[in-house]
């Protein structure tokens, strides 16, 4: 949180009581993020300009790079910094976050929903070693996909069953809604080549490493090469995602002509969403991300490019004991057995179709576009 990482513990206690003598504003929605505009929270705010929301409520949007919204912002919202922000937190009756929080606990006359960034794979919060006691309950409602990871988000943010809020990720609306096919077309000639028309798109969403290394290093060059040779012969193209946080060097993997690279800087270049470029894919492979719980949704093939789960079980963890059975693709080690995997999928062959409705079934009780709509009744329950 920049500044105010360096807030003294006692501070925020006492910053506690501010907030509970503050009287709140019925009619302010307040947004925080300190990683960007974009995931759960960007999916709320988009949902609510879009209903017309600022027509009857006042939006503070608490960003750390704000200063990028200021020109452009819509009627009646407004873009502040995130020290800026802990004020208008302090007023406002509806809060909502997804990346960061300001440590204050929340007033009785108070909503604040942790809408999190997805359902966990690897440990998180509380089940993470050397944070068992660390404080994360920061709110009156907690997002859960479904019953089945009630327990596991309750361990990890030490919370109650009243604070569990079951509801889809609201990201995942824009995933469930159709694309416009010009769009396909945009991303594709962008990203990939503006000669090439590419009938299917695989996608790789590789997570963020915090140790050194790439996310792509079971790749040679060679093997790149390769991937590039076989998903032009067939019309495909594949279209690498990498974390926001990433520090890999895309410059590394220049000059293919089959293969692109993606970031939210460059998505937003195109006015193309996340999820929007998910649901142009086929097929998604990734590592431990939650993405593959959103994808599960949409029904299509995954692999799993997890070379390293024996050293990322040991120094992070997974809140499964088995994480593979929770894992319904290929399971990819090597650069042969993601070129394998690919000409698999290019022949139109889906290996996991029943287990991964399956687990889809219990990993995601919701499987519509509605999410936000669910979540924001909350406005009208409290205002009723």
């Amino acid at each position: 949180m920049g500044l105010l990482q360096k807030v003294p513990r006692k501070a925020w206690s006492f910053l506690n009581i501010i907030n509970k003598i503050v009287r709140k504003d019925s009619k302010t929605i307040f947004l925080y993020s300190n990683l960007g505009f974009y995931d759960n929270v960007k999916a709320i705010f988009d949902h609510l300009i879009e209903n017309g929301y600022n027509k009857k409520y006042k939006i503070i949007v608490s960003l750390n790079d704000w200063e990028k919204y200021t020109e452009t912002a819509e009627k009646n919202v407004k873009y502040v910094s995130n020290v800026k922000g802990l004020f208008a937190f302090f007023r406002s009756k509806y809060c909502f976050y997804c990346f960061g929080k300001y440590p204050v606990k929340p007033s009785k006359k108070q909503i604040v929903f942790n809408l999190w960034h997805g359902m966990p794979l690897k440990r998180i919060g509380n089940m993470v070693k050397g944070h068992e006691k660390t404080d994360y309950n920061y709110f009156t409602h907690l997002l859960c996909t479904s019953e089945y990871f009630r327990d596991i988000m309750k361990k990890s943010f030490n919370a109650t069953d009243k604070q569990i809020f079951i509801c889809g990720q609201p990201r995942t609306d824009e995933m469930l809604s159709p694309v416009a096919a010009e769009d396909e077309i945009t991303v594709k000639a962008a990203l990939v080549s503006y000669e090439a028309r590419f009938s299917k798109m695989l996608l790789w969403l590789p997570t963020f490493r915090e140790n050194e290394g790439s996310e792509l290093d079971i790749l040679s060059a060679d093997k790149l090469s390769e991937l590039d040779r076989i998903c032009g012969e067939n019309d495909w193209c594949m279209i690498v995602k990498l974390h926001p946080l990433s520090s890999f060097d895309v410059s590394k993997c220049s000059g293919y002509k089959n293969i692109g690279f993606a970031s939210n800087a460059m998505l937003s270049e195109l006015h193309i969403g996340f999820y929007s470029l998910v649901a142009m894919s086929s097929c998604l492979i990734t590592d431990y991300s939650s993405i593959y719980f959103d994808y599960m949704l949409l029904d299509r093939p995954m692999g799993f490019a997890i070379s390293d789960i024996d050293k990322y079980k040991s120094d992070r963890g997974f809140v499964f004991d088995d994480p593979l059975s929770r894992m319904p693709g290929d399971i990819i080690t090597t650069g042969d057995e993601l070129l394998k995997f690919v000409r698999k999928i290019i022949d139109g062959k889906d290996d996991y179709v029943n287990s991964r409705r399956k687990l889809s079934e219990q990993f995601n009780k919701y499987c519509d576009n509605k999410n936000c709509e669910r979540i924001l009744t909350l406005l009208n329950d409290h205002n009723s």
